[in-house]
């Protein structure tokens, strides 16, 4: 008898199973391409929201919400999707994310009038500062309603995967689904090369920026915000991804540069035979006063107390007057790096937001007032009085070439005013002393204070009153106020110290932004330029007179330095002086005269023309191009 089992047959119900499976497989699939898209809806829609003007609904921004923002999230999802494979798992993580930048953007928007940049990814490893500047209330509202969101969403899914069964990787009777494998691979190579090729969004040609640009209004270099309202979100965070600083300016060539070096050559002659002293012996101390301003200077409210009637008296003495941020409410590092280099950020492309993290941390060497002042034999020192992780600035020390550098933990001091978790300005100014001290050399300093640094919570006992009527912007700015006053004491006494002292010391003082904390109706009653505007001055130990400079950036305070030292200067500062008296304030935004009235770039007359043009061409060979100058224009600067 023949003992040998036979396989089994399959019934004639196994191929209808297989069928229905099947079936709700492809229906799976429809279903969970469905779902993507409405989440790719959703986000753009929700990203929309969190730029729109204050008084917008979510239908406005529903309606305002672009189809190529949906377009591009979708491809996001579905890039997403292809790695994981499992769909509800794709749009919860997604959706989590986009709420969290959502939330950070309309912080952003309320605080800085400025949207979520791609650079600010940066801030991803200083977590617990950006979260610091979130109301607390917020951030647990929003952590709340993400964890609650996603599991709603999973669960969901869960559900329905029971009449939609999701295609899987693995076949039940064992092996693999070739067909789903090839699916997914596909799908994952043709987005990751979509997402590859936006986020080259500025390099020509570009599908993404052709179809934004066929589509869309157009770009403007006056705002980002704007950008993000009237091209989308997403749009408007492609347009911000990186870039070249500057486009190479017709005609550049290492002859076009020889020719500037000698014409600036000439001007630093006729500027130097009226000057007979040197920086050699000259210590420069280059104040970055966080947040400070001078409160009378903003119209829709009034004080009891003047919080600032020292550093008025000083800037009725010496060389001071205004100097205009390039946003309001943030912008640090921007300040920062047009003090050091001498090169404004309206020269660059609108996208350079923040150069310090966009570029020069990239490069071994950047030319800057740090390498000019070690080739004169100063001792160079950077002091932060907070980490030094904050836009890369550890990183962009090293380049810059600074001796020296010191963090609030370095600090001698870092002692703290009241309530405040910040170190006081007072400590600031000792470590000056104390590096003034102890070296030997000259010293060239630049400090980056924190003391008036916002939010600004319960840190003083006796907050300065007003008649604000906003109970909330009242506490706010009644606090930051009386900042501002141990501010004002500070550098009265830091100044003080410093006339007592033999060497002579240029102080460079002044403010970086405005606070974040005006209410629409105290804005309303100030014009844009107004909240862009913050005290400065350049004072001098030894000698001072009273000189008004109405507007300024801070990439003109280097030839101020020069200036009151009564000094003999290289090629670069006469540019940079021949620019601070004509076209001083050249920003994306507005363009001001040595008067502060506003003009028309395009329109300026000759001699304004030739040294914006003349700046122009030395700053994209200083950043961008061969550095054919550096060395003649700026001696030791790229040391």
């Amino acid at each position: 008898m023949n003992t040998t089992s036979s396989p089994e047959q399959p019934t004639q119900a196994e191929p209808r199973i297989t069928k229905r499976r099947r079936r709700a497989t492809w229906r799976g699939a429809v279903l969970g391409t469905l779902v993507l898209i409405a989440a790719a809806m959703f986000s753009a829609v929700w990203l929309q929201y969190t730029v729109s003007a204050p008084e917008d609904t979510f239908s406005q921004a529903m309606e305002a919400a672009r189809y190529l923002d949906m377009l591009v999230l979708f491809v996001v999802l579905a890039f997403v999707w292809a790695v994981l494979g499992r769909l509800w798992w794709t749009v919860g993580i997604v959706i989590t994310l986009v709420l969290i930048v959502g939330e950070i953007n309309r912080n952003k928007v309320e605080l800085r009038r400025e949207p979520f940049f791609p650079s600010d990814l940066d801030f991803v490893t200083e977590a617990g500062f950006v979260l610091s500047m979130v109301e607390t209330s917020a951030v647990v509202l929003l952590i709340v309603a993400v964890v609650a969101g996603v599991a709603v969403i999973v669960g969901l899914g869960s559900l329905a995967d029971r009449w939609f069964p999701r295609p899987r990787l693995r076949r039940e009777g064992g092996g693999i689904n070739k067909g789903f494998l090839a699916t997914r691979i596909g799908i994952l190579v043709v987005t990751g090369a979509l997402l590859v090729h936006a986020v080259n969004f500025n390099n020509p040609p570009n599908m993404w920026r052709s179809m934004y640009e066929a589509k869309g209004p157009g770009w403007t270099t006056s705002s980002q915000l704007w950008n993000y309202r009237a091209n989308g979100f997403m749009g408007g965070f492609l347009y911000n991804m990186p870039i070249d600083p500057m486009l190479q300016p017709d005609g550049y060539s290492a002859q076009t540069m020889d020719d500037i070096t000698q014409r600036y050559e000439q001007r630093a002659d006729e500027i130097n035979a009226q000057r007979p002293n040197t920086m050699d012996d000259v210590n420069v101390v280059v104040v970055l006063s966080e947040s400070f301003t001078d409160p009378s200077w903003m119209e829709g409210f009034e004080l009891d107390t003047n919080p600032v009637p020292n550093t008025q008296q000083t800037m009725s003495e010496t060389l001071a007057g205004t100097v205009y941020a390039n946003s309001f409410g943030g912008g640090t590092s921007t300040m920062e790096f047009e003090s050091l280099t001498g090169q404004p950020v309206g020269l660059f492309q609108p996208q350079v937001t923040s150069p310090f993290q966009m570029f020069v941390s990239e490069h071994d060497t950047y030319p800057s007032a740090v390498g000019a002042f070690n080739a004169t034999g100063h001792h160079t020192v950077a002091a932060h009085a907070y980490n030094l992780h904050m836009y890369k600035r550890s990183d962009v020390y090293e380049t810059l070439g600074f001796d020296e550098v010191i963090d609030d933990a370095a600090m001698q001091e870092n002692m703290r005013i009241q309530g405040n978790p910040y170190v006081s300005d007072q400590s600031a100014y000792n470590e000056v002393l104390y590096q003034m001290d102890n070296t030997e050399e000259p010293l060239f300093m630049n400090v980056v204070t924190m003391q008036n640094h916002g939010p600004y919570g319960d840190f003083y006992t006796n907050p300065i009153a007003s008649d604000i009527q906003d109970p909330d912007t009242a506490a706010q700015y009644g606090q930051y106020a009386r900042g501002l006053s141990h501010t004002d004491t500070a550098t009265q006494e830091f100044l003080q110290e410093l006339r007592n002292r033999e060497e002579e010391t240029v102080v460079v003082f002044y403010g970086d932004h405005h606070p974040g904390v005006y209410n629409d109706d105290i804005l309303g009653q100030n014009v844009p330029e107004a909240q862009v505007r913050t005290p400065f001055f350049v004072w001098n130990n030894k000698t001072n007179e009273a000189q008004r400079a109405p507007a300024v950036t801070p990439a003109m305070f280097l030839p101020m330095i020069y200036e009151v030292a009564d000094a003999k200067v290289p090629p670069y500062i006469a540019l940079l002086d021949d620019v601070r008296h004509t076209v001083p304030v050249p920003q994306h935004v507005r363009t001001l005269n040595f008067r502060g009235e506003s003009i028309d770039r395009e329109n300026l007359d000759e001699a304004s023309m030739r040294a914006l043009d003349d700046l122009t061409m030395v700053q994209y060979d200083f950043s961008t191009g061969q550095r054919y100058s550096v060395d003649t224009m700026w001696p030791g600067a790229d040391d």
